[in-house]
């Protein structure tokens, strides 16, 4: 091979080593730095939630996270495409997580978000020597969620008791009270544990159940959980058999399938029972009849560069 031919390959092949390596350096043109003030309230009197946790969900990992100041106010920067989605979560301990996606069409000068934060509810224990149940009212009363679990189950702090334990359980039925929970973005997964895609849901109801020991730490349990939770009167799809049962993953931001609940007609009344494997925020919901959604986006990892601060 002539030495001038073997000079000009060896050189041709070194600016394409340093091509690829500035490509790789140079930032992606079609993001932009944008900024989204967020703001978060105590639902109740729509004072500001100070010191409630904030994140920021794409490309289902937490892509920043931060606390709001003592006015409830935090502003995220991050590079942004126009049309992607991302998820915005605020949380704090005795409320319920709330969420909404957040995409623009065009990249903004500015931007705020509002989330209200619902106050999670006391549920009524009662132990026996088999089953501890959960109530959401007082005991006897007629039509009230209830929560059931073996006792042997509970996996108690060396240093803690039954007489110890405190229960939360905040349930929604109506559309107005479960826009106090998560965003209803869900996911399906096959039998390989795949992905299969994202899809809006229409929900009939959705419980938050957790249990405490006296330091006011989550107490799992090892078998499995009953759950019964009765239905409006107008629940307009009352006459299914079954309905997909959906656990919220905080680390994502969305609904994952998990089982299936039953609707069964109890006198009157209908109500959704579903056995689950962990406690947590519990969904009954249908996926939309359009199927996967509009939020595909989410999957695409375009946030390269992300900073929080709070001022």
């Amino acid at each position: 091979m002539p030495a001038d031919y073997t000079s000009r390959l060896l050189f041709f092949v070194w600016i394409c080593v340093v091509w690829e390596a500035l490509a790789k350096s140079l930032p992606d043109q079609g993001a932009f730095e944008v900024q989204i003030k967020v703001q978060v309230f105590d639902n109740s009197d729509l004072s500001p939630l100070a010191d409630a946790q904030v994140e920021v969900h794409g490309n289902q990992t937490v892509l920043a996270s931060s606390r709001a100041g003592s006015d409830g106010v935090l502003r995220v920067s991050f590079l942004y495409r126009a049309g992607t989605w991302v998820i915005i979560t605020a949380s704090k301990q005795d409320y319920v997580t709330n969420s909404v996606p957040w995409h623009s069409s065009r990249i903004p000068l500015y931007a705020s978000v509002s989330l209200y934060l619902l106050v999670q509810r006391p549920g009524t224990l009662i132990l026996y020597d088999d089953v501890l149940q959960v109530l959401s009212g007082s005991p006897g009363a007629r039509n009230q969620p209830l929560v059931e679990l073996q006792r042997k189950s509970l996996q108690l702090p060396s240093n803690s008791n039954y007489t110890a334990l405190s229960a939360v359980m905040t349930t929604a039925r109506s559309q107005y009270e479960i826009g106090g929970f998560p965003f209803l973005l869900g996911q399906e997964t096959n039998s390989s544990g795949a992905e299969t895609g994202w899809m809006d849901l229409t929900a009939l109801a959705v419980v938050s159940i957790q249990l405490y020991d006296k330091d006011g730490a989550a107490i799992q349990v090892s078998d499995s959980i009953r759950i019964s939770v009765p239905l409006p009167s107008d629940t307009r799809n009352r006459m299914a058999t079954s309905v997909p049962a959906w656990l919220y993953q905080p680390k994502t931001g969305l609904w994952v399938r998990n089982g299936t609940g039953y609707i069964k007609k109890e006198g009157t009344q209908f109500v959704w029972n579903v056995v689950v494997p962990q406690m947590g925020y519990w969904l009954a919901a249908f996926p939309t009849s359009s199927g996967a959604v509009s939020h595909l986006t989410l999957r695409s990892p375009v946030w390269v560069v992300f900073h929080l601060r709070c001022c």
